[in-house]
């Protein structure tokens, strides 16, 4: 998941697709890019207690060839996620950033991940709010599919459109020609009308299409800070509001596994 800015439901939308895919029994392995750990946090790994082998451990290794790497990060998620294989974040991955002596940072975790998803499995990665770097980098090289949640706002606009910007990129270099953009999906949505939501999300078809996906949409429901308080699953929720956002999840992992 991916936009540069934060505030966007990036994080929350990582945890949906887990969900998602955990109650429709695939197997899962979450990635967390984001210094701030927020999504390790949500799936049960504490931040005060980080596991020995983390993502920032991960990318700090030269692979010198070898592939595979991510299985020796991977741990099981908190009790609630059972099934869940988690790469965690810490506060010190902010130090990949600047590593000048890394040399070919940005293709290690690809490398890291080639044959440890198994072939029914799904890999979920939630990249840091900010434009470009050597972790949003890695990520992209790494991933097969991008999902860029925007709120209906200004912030969410432009995220949305530097995020677009960072990945033809990437695409344009030859790092990932054939990254795939399943699309720009309103995030946190109230429900009514809005002048400036609607507003907005005309904007957002009007200049991208078919990658807006209107069809995706992820409505605001308090529920979802309940069940992120609780660092348990959307699905394990009960409720007319924890079953919309389920099926939006839902909707979003069946639109990116299904190509």
């Amino acid at each position: 998941m991916y936009s540069e800015k934060g505030g966007v439901g990036k994080s929350a939308l990582s945890a949906g697709l887990v969900a998602a895919a955990r109650r429709r029994k695939r197997p899962v392995v979450a990635g967390d890019l984001d210094p701030r750990a927020t999504f390790s946090a949500e799936l049960g790994i504490a931040a005060d207690s980080p596991p020995a082998f983390t993502m920032n451990d991960l990318l700090a290794l030269d692979p010198q060839g070898d592939t595979g790497l991510a299985a020796d990060a991977m741990v099981p998620a908190g009790e609630a996620w059972s099934g869940v294989q988690v790469i965690a974040a810490e506060r010190a991955l902010a130090n990949r950033e600047t590593d000048n002596v890394a040399v070919g940072l940005e293709f290690r975790l690809r490398m890291a991940l080639k044959g440890v998803i198994p072939e029914d499995g799904v890999a979920v990665l939630d990249l840091p709010p900010r434009a470009g770097g050597k972790l949003v980098t890695s990520a992209l090289v790494a991933a097969t599919d991008v999902v860029i949640p925007a709120t209906l706002d200004e912030d969410g606009r432009i995220g949305a459109a530097e995020a677009l910007s960072t990945i033809r990129l990437v695409q344009d270099l030859g790092m990932n020609p054939n990254l795939r953009v399943v699309g720009i999906v309103p995030s946190i949505v109230p429900g009514g009308r809005s002048t400036l939501k609607d507003a907005i999300g005309k904007h957002l078809a009007d200049t991208y299409g078919s990658l807006y996906r209107d069809d995706l949409a992820i409505p605001r429901h308090s529920v979802r800070q309940q069940t992120r308080f609780a660092c348990v699953p959307i699905t394990d929720a009960s409720g007319r509001e924890a079953q919309a956002l389920t099926d939006a999840y839902d909707r979003i992992l069946m639109a990116g596994v299904a190509q």
